[in-house]
């Protein structure tokens, strides 16, 4: 090694050696970040509502993104269980890099104690299911460890907070103008975090249609194969469970007020009189697309998830052959309603 080489000299060395560093780093990260065709964003992209962006500051707030992630990766495990195989286009069924656009910072999360939230909004579109979860976890789904935000509900939005907030995105290239500045006080008027954090969260996933397919025609006249089938019986109650029906309906069908309706009495979707098999076979299949076909409102903001991309005719018929079979039971046993 001559006298004159680099590695004798530490300090030349060090500079050297930082300056290419530097270069890197500007040629792989800061140079990506000015090409704005490097940022694609879904096609009707919007940004969040004044409501929704306070939900999304109180979810950062109490840390909710500890336990949660908000993305969905191309594996087909978390496909499935997230029920992204529901999606109409299959670029649909993870998440998308464009769906988090105007998301600042992203919460993406690494952990997950909770579930995933990335497509929250098309499994559990249920505002009411939200507020009762949110309220009192343990009472809709007995064995989470999630702690209670009921405390929500008392602490008033304000107003300059969320106008704050969107400024700040403003700045870093969300597009909220002036308009929307302005309109965030009647927005936000009589709203609490409880409100904003429940409109966040039905908000997720939405930048993608992700809907299952259903909610057409309806034959009521349709009968059911399995209403009889004592094997399908059985089947449809295991499914009942498989697939967290309980956790809105109850253990045994028997409604949580405030959260989902009574499927085993004389009503359908609390009005009476109560429908045939086939209504509750397209309420399965999907969801409260089917309400408008049916003539029952329901829950106005949509509350029951379409099952006609993960269960088959067959398994959705077991599950109201099942139903059927308890509202017998419990009118045989002097319960009619099961209470």
């Amino acid at each position: 090694m001559s006298e004159s080489s680099i590695y004798r000299k530490p300090v030349a060395f060090a500079a050297l050696a930082t300056v290419v560093v530097l270069a890197g780093t500007i040629a792989t990260m800061a140079y990506p970040m000015l090409r704005p065709d490097l940022h694609p964003k879904v096609e009707g992209l919007k940004p969040l509502s004044p409501l929704e962006l306070a939900g999304r500051d109180v979810y950062q707030r109490e840390g909710c993104v500890n336990c949660h992630t908000q993305t969905v990766r191309p594996l087909k495990s978390e496909v499935v269980r997230y029920k992204g195989n529901r999606a109409p286009e299959p670029s649909g069924q993870y998440s998308l890099a464009g769906e988090f656009a105007y998301d600042h910072p992203f919460l993406w999360g690494s952990k997950r104690t909770g579930p995933d939230l990335a497509f929250e909004g098309w499994i559990k579109p249920s505002k009411d299911w939200h507020y009762a979860h949110f309220a009192d976890p343990q009472k809709v789904v007995p064995r989470s460890n999630m702690p209670r935000y009921a405390f929500l509900g008392g602490n008033a939005l304000e107003a300059a907070k969320v106008q704050a907030s969107m400024r700040g995105l403003r700045t870093l290239g969300v597009p909220y103008g002036d308009a929307d500045l302005a309109a965030v006080p009647a927005a936000v008027e009589g709203k609490t975090e409880m409100d904003a954090l429940v409109a966040y969260t039905v908000s997720l996933g939405k930048a993608v249609n992700r809907a299952a397919a259903g909610g057409g025609e309806v034959d009521l006249e349709a009968p059911n194969p399995f209403a009889t089938d004592v094997a399908a019986i059985a089947k449809g109650k295991a499914l009942f469970d498989a697939n967290a029906c309980s956790a809105c309906h109850g253990d045994e069908a028997q409604g949580q007020e405030g959260v989902a309706p009574n499927l085993i009495d004389d009503k359908f979707l609390g009005v009476s009189p109560d429908l045939p098999d086939a209504a509750y076979f397209a309420m399965i299949k999907g969801g409260s697309d089917a309400k408008k076909a049916l003539g029952r409102p329901g829950v106005p903001d949509g509350g029951m998830a379409a099952f006609g991309g993960d269960l088959s005719d067959d398994d959705i018929w077991a599950i109201v052959a099942w139903l059927r079979n308890q509202k017998a039971h419990e009118a045989a046993e002097g319960h009619p309603g099961g209470h």
